[in-house]
């Protein structure tokens, strides 16, 4: 059992990434986490998010991970650098999960 701490605020949503060995995690802090799934380590902190981050997943290939934000954008990172790739936003009337 592991307990991934970092975060300051609570966690609203998590997933695996498609291999088991990364989780990412998705807060009120206004981030996402990437953590190592064998022992706990912090890998990346996804930022960008202006109020907090509502959900989280991986790419089916693994090498992205798309986060849904309440500032009503939705942000895809490269699970590798934690770059921010592309911001989806203007569609949305409501915050995302």
């Amino acid at each position: 059992l592991l307990t991934l701490s970092g975060h300051t605020s609570n966690v609203n949503a998590c997933a695996f990434s498609p291999d088991g060995t990364r989780v990412v995690t998705a807060s009120f802090d206004e981030t996402a986490r990437v953590w190592n799934a064998e022992n706990g380590t912090l890998f990346l902190v996804l930022e960008g998010h202006t109020s907090p981050v509502n959900g989280c997943a991986f790419s089916p290939d693994g090498k992205r991970i798309v986060t849904a934000g309440g500032d009503r954008k939705a942000r895809v990172f490269s699970a590798e650098t934690g770059e921010c790739l592309l911001i989806i936003e203007g569609e949305h009337t409501d915050e995302l999960t």
